[in-house]
């Protein structure tokens, strides 16, 4: 690549200061001042960039082969030299960021280097062969490309925002009809802080009194024979999500035991436990579709006969969010000891409208979850529209002076 020549100029003296970032295929600012842990020193190191350079990350290429690995460069500022950094020469600016994209999204890097590096240099692509137009026509493909990927990129924002939308009602239906019900009726003032009225005939209940609370234990990792070739699912934080809600758990990531259960404080939970995760990611919940043990991240409750542990899970993963939020200080998530988890209170429900809540529930965010899942994957699709439309226009494939 005899146009793109490698770029290595140091900050040295902090003689700039406007933080840059490869993000998603494309050059963002950062705040100098947020980056935890950085001494300013720290910054002489980072390397100075100079619009229409483009910079490439060319690490973890073996772990990470998703990621956009180029971008240009649209302002001076400084960059981790952990990217390279390269100047055009001989090539129009626009057009080489267009090249390189299609050549990052086609996986030409991760060929390079045998398929066994997980990191390149610049000296590694540098010969990398270029398909070179003429100027004039370098120009008119990067124009069509700016024209038509922007037209793309608003519309895969417009469904972003509408897939946000559609999550943010979820979110909202769930917590209405699990505080109100399934049909409108007298309410009075809620006891509790997450909940400022609930139905008449609805009480408010500590959940030990219609639950029975269990912690979680991990046994020791040392003892293989605990661990290896078992049957047991084990619930980790890896298992339960809050992107995406797992209703039920059927399996897990990792299995447990009979040995690992008996000489240790973990315990085989029956079926319809709820779990709850209580530090790390507070909130996190789930049922166990089968008998189950979980890990110390989770407290589990085994439901009595005048609470549904599907009402249960409604709750955790809905109306009660805002109350575990509360359980964060700052940045960070403290554990909920064993003493706040013992006094939860819920609204109960007469249990035939907490099942009609559930069925309620799942009907209406069945609905959702579709419109969701079609949105994304109509932003797939257009990404890839947007990948392909790159790489014809820069191949020739396309004569933009028609499109045009």
């Amino acid at each position: 690549m005899s146009v793109l020549h490698e770029s290595k100029v140091k900050n040295v003296g902090l003689t700039e200061s406007n933080l840059l970032s490869l993000s998603f295929g494309r050059i963002i600012r950062k705040d100098i001042d947020a980056i935890g842990g950085l001494l300013p020193e720290s910054f002489e190191t980072y390397q100075i960039v100079e619009p229409n350079h483009l910079v490439f990350r060319f690490t973890d290429l073996q772990n990470d082969q998703r990621s956009l690995r180029s971008a240009r460069v649209t302002e001076r500022g400084i960059i981790t030299s952990a990217y390279v950094s390269a100047r055009p020469t001989g090539i129009d600016a626009r057009y080489a960021e267009h090249l390189m994209r299609s050549y990052d999204v086609t996986k030409v890097f991760y060929g390079l280097g045998g398929g066994v590096r997980q990191t390149l240099k610049f000296s590694d692509v540098a010969r990398l062969p270029v398909i070179l137009p003429p100027a004039e026509e370098q120009r008119a493909i990067a124009d069509y490309l700016d024209r038509e990927t922007a037209c793309i990129d608003t519309l895969i924002e417009e469904q972003r925002r509408l897939i946000e939308m559609l999550r943010e009602r979820r979110f909202a239906l769930r917590v209405n009809v699990a505080l109100h019900g399934t049909a409108p009726t007298e309410e009075v003032e809620s006891a509790l802080p997450w909940a400022e009225r609930l139905p008449a005939d609805w009480r408010v209940v500590p959940l030990t009194s219609v639950a029975k609370l269990a912690s979680g234990h991990t046994p020791s990792r040392s003892r293989e024979d605990w661990w290896r070739d078992c049957y047991i699912p084990w619930v980790s934080l890896h298992d339960v999500g809050m992107m995406r809600p797992v209703k039920y758990l059927h399996d897990t990531a990792q299995r447990i035991s009979d040995a690992g259960i008996a000489n240790s404080s973990a315990r085989l939970l029956p079926a319809r436990t709820v779990v709850l995760s209580r530090d790390a990611t507070v909130g996190r919940t789930a049922i166990m579709g089968v008998p189950m043990a979980t890990s110390q991240h989770f407290a589990a409750w085994v439901c009595g006969p005048d609470l549904d542990p599907e009402y249960l899970w409604v709750l955790f993963e809905g109306a009660m969010q805002p109350f575990f939020d509360s359980f964060q200080n700052g940045s960070t998530i403290r554990t909920i000891g064993m003493g706040d988890l013992k006094a939860f209170r819920i609204p109960l429900p007469p249990l035939d409208e907490q099942r009609r809540i559930v069925e309620c529930l799942d009907e209406e965010t069945a609905k959702i979850d579709s419109l969701i899942a079609e949105t994304e994957r109509f932003v797939q699709l257009s990404r890839e529209r947007r990948s392909a439309l790159i790489t014809a226009a820069v191949t020739g494939q396309i004569d933009v002076r028609e499109e045009a």
